[in-house]
């Protein structure tokens, strides 16, 4: 490495020199030309790093970091298609001038120019045909004597050398000049393995059986044209100054790929075979997160969800689980420190105060906003307030070790449960109870009655898996487990289970009603007499019942604001969607996320009043607008649709319409709150780049965010405008 950056050090002052010739002996018509757009000739190569997809747009790695770089340099791209090794060749003719993805190697060095920052890491795989057992990870000598693929002239050749090497592996090398997929098509067909990048894998056409290397990939310049490789640099660094995590996010959208981790080692499955179960010990009465079910005697509640999902989410074993409720979450700790338990859910505890017990924190399987339950007449000023004290069940290790982490100045007062605690909100002994907004419907009513309300911390909690420090082969399933199971089925079961516990009683709906009930028994009052004899009061009685039935299940996926469906609902119909999918049915549609801008602002200076007529104008022109589409209130201050069939097709005019309406109600506004400023994001479902419907509305939210940021960088563009004009 340290070669390597005295080189590249050495390469930057001859351009640096070259450069200073190059313009000293440019005509002064030639300076004036540098204002031209410059063209560059770039290689265009396989997916993930360009893609195009089926309505001819492009996308992928490379392609979106070198639009970024374009951004800064003013580049106009010329894009020439091949295989990577021949484009590499090209690069090294002068064919082309730049080309994505490139290792650094000595060798190359000599012929090419390397930018000075990487463009990310690439991680290199031997796979294998999904129905291969001649090749083990747990014995690389089973690659002796095998016919082992790799691309031609590639960095991940040298380090499956380097890798064969120092493992004592002798294998038949094989060198690709195809793509990598058409290559992976030859395993079991002319291959027994292939060494590539974990992106191309695919379970049904090639399994991972061990990591061999990693690196650093660059953009790498043709010889000749160090004028580029000096405006690149200065680019990358400028994008590193705007966004140090840009090549992260990248990596997270195009290259990361979770099935190498749904396979269990032999190491952890012999874990499984011994121990037959997996045991774990549960919060009791914890819903919507987990509970023991009172009549059954069995788990229920989101856990119960993610379990079963849990069980099937390993390609290569099936998982069973043993749950156990215990009345608190400490006493499930020390049944975990007594062996009686594997695991507890939940827990959230800091790598501090967990190598202090002698436990570890899984992946968090759920993520949750944390609420502060206050007295209604004083919600504004809540967060504000200098002294805190905060009503904390006993026994809730949980939220101790959040408020450790977060609010170390509050002064703690415990109580045996969470009425105890809103008691003592309401009384004025407490000033807050802390609690998951998850697990508000558990205590709606009585909030209700003691006139408490909720505001948001602005903190979220992970809720983990605690194992045993140690117990490193359980710590891996659990681990591989949470990054294998979707999160869409488990939020949506939280809304589910957090609704359930809310249903009110019979006589709670009663009182609540009053009038609408007298009313209704005196008109079947009537019906009776009139239609005694002909048995009507029994068909009429059924139909009221069903139809109370209907309204209350309407309550549970309805917003309460803004009439619109809501978060559960919205996770539902994408599952539905996504079920419709994984039968083999073809949908074109695309979701669409909306962020009511400046809410918190306006919550702020004019109250919460205020800020719900912004939300429900905001609601209505959604509606109002994309009349065909469901639309669902997904956060405090978010909307998504799901485009389908003619709001599908005529989307574009149909965000044209949006903005405009936006602007026209803007204009004619007599306040602020009567005002709309709404960012939106569209994304089309494309089967080339989501996995499942939940990556079309991920890939929505970022196209959503990205719009926010630059309507909000053009509003503060034109309010500098207005005071220089002013001025």
């Amino acid at each position: 490495m340290q070669k390597r950056k005295s080189k590249l050090r050495a390469d930057m002052i001859v351009m640096f020199f070259v450069m200073l010739f190059n313009i000293a002996a440019m005509p002064p018509a030639a300076h004036a030309q540098g204002t031209e757009k410059k063209v560059v000739r770039v290689g265009w190569h396989e997916t993930p790093y360009f893609i195009e997809d089926q309505y001819g747009r492009w996308s992928g790695y490379s392609y979106d970091y070198q639009c970024k770089v374009a951004a800064y340099t003013g580049w106009t791209y010329a894009y020439i298609k091949g295989t990577w090794s021949e484009l590499l060749r090209m690069l090294m003719n002068g064919e082309i001038d730049m080309l994505s993805d490139v290792s650094y190697l000595n060798e190359r060095a000599e012929k090419m120019l390397y930018s000075s920052i990487p463009m990310g890491t690439e991680v290199y795989y031997v796979f294998t045909a999904p129905g291969n057992t001649e090749i083990s990870a747990e014995d690389y000598t089973t690659l002796n004597g095998k016919r082992v693929g790799v691309a031609q002239n590639t960095f991940q050749k040298s380090e499956f050398i380097k890798w064969a090497g120092a493992h004592g592996v002798s294998v038949e090398l094989v060198e690709t000049t195809g793509s990598e997929e058409e290559s992976l098509k030859m395993l079991g067909n002319g291959l027994d393995a292939y060494v590539t990048m974990d992106v191309y894998s695919d379970p049904k056409i090639a399994v991972p059986v061990c990591k061999v290397g990693s690196s650093d990939f660059y953009f790498a310049v043709n010889k000749a044209r160090p004028d580029l490789l000096i405006e690149l640099d200065a680019a990358m660094n400028q994008i590193q100054d705007e966004d140090m995590t840009y090549s992260l996010r990248l990596h997270d959208q195009y290259l990361k790929n979770a099935n190498e981790s749904r396979y269990l080692d032999n190491r952890e499955k012999e874990w499984l075979s011994s121990h037959e179960v997996i045991r774990i010990g549960y919060q009791d009465n914890y819903l919507a997160f987990c509970a023991r079910d009172p009549e059954t005697g069995e788990l229920t509640g989101a856990l119960k969800d993610y379990l079963e999902l849990a069980s099937k989410s390993m390609e290569n074993a099936q998982l069973r689980f043993e749950a156990t409720a215990y009345p608190t979450a400490a006493e499930a700790m020390k049944a975990l420190e007594s062996g009686e338990v594997d695991c507890v859910f939940p827990a959230n505890l800091s790598n501090y105060d967990s190598e202090r017990i002698g436990i570890v924190m899984t992946p968090p399987l759920i993520r949750a906003e944390m609420d502060a339950v206050v007295r209604a007449t004083e919600q504004k000023e809540f967060l504000v307030k200098d002294n805190v004290t905060v009503a904390v069940n006993q026994g809730n290790t949980n939220y101790d070790m959040f408020l450790a982490d977060h609010y170390p100045g509050w002064q703690r007062e415990y109580f045996k449960d969470t009425p105890t605690g809103l008691e003592a909100v309401a009384a004025g002994r407490a000033d807050c109870v802390i609690i998951s907004n998850y697990r508000f419907g558990n205590i709606s009513k009585q909030c209700k009655r003691l006139n408490l309300t909720t505001v948001y911390t602005g903190k979220d909690m992970d809720y983990c898996f605690a194992v045993k420090k140690g117990n490193v082969e359980l710590y891996s399933i659990l681990a591989r487990v949470a990054g294998a199971v979707l999160e869409a089925p488990v939020h949506t079961a939280l809304t589910y289970y957090s609704t359930e516990d809310a249903k009110i009683t019979f006589p709670e709906l009663i009182k609540d009603n009053l009038l609408i009930v007298m009313t209704v028994t005196i008109l079947v009052l009537i019906v009776f007499l009139i239609l005694l004899y002909r048995g009507i009061r029994a068909e009429r009685k059924a139909r009221e019942e069903e139809h109370m039935v209907n309204a209350l299940n309407k309550r549970v996926f309805v917003d309460a604001l803004t009439s619109v469906r809501n978060k559960g609902a919205f996770y539902d119909y994408i599952q539905d969607m996504q079920n419709k999918l994984d039968a083999g049915e073809r949908l074109t549609f695309a979701i669409g996320v909306f962020d009511c801008d400046d809410l918190k602002s306006i919550n702020d200076r004019f109250g919460h009043d205020k800020g719900d007529l912004y939300l429900k104008t905001a609601s209505r022109l959604i509606c109002e607008i994309f009349d065909h589409s469901p639309v669902f209130r997904i956060g405090g201050d978010e909307f998504a649709i799901v485009l389908q069939n003619n709001d599908f097709t005529d989307r574009d005019a149909l965000v044209t319409s949006f903005d405009e309406r936006q602007k026209e109600i803007t204009a004619s506004a007599e306040c602020e709150w009567d005002e709309i400023h709404v960012s939106l994001g569209i994304a089309v479902y494309d089967p080339s780049l989501d996995v499942s419907v939940s990556d079309t509305a991920r890939r929505a939210d970022k196209i959503m965010y990205e719009n926010k940021q630059r309507g909000k960088r053009e509003r503060q563009s034109r309010g500098r405008g207005t005071e220089q004009t002013a001025e």
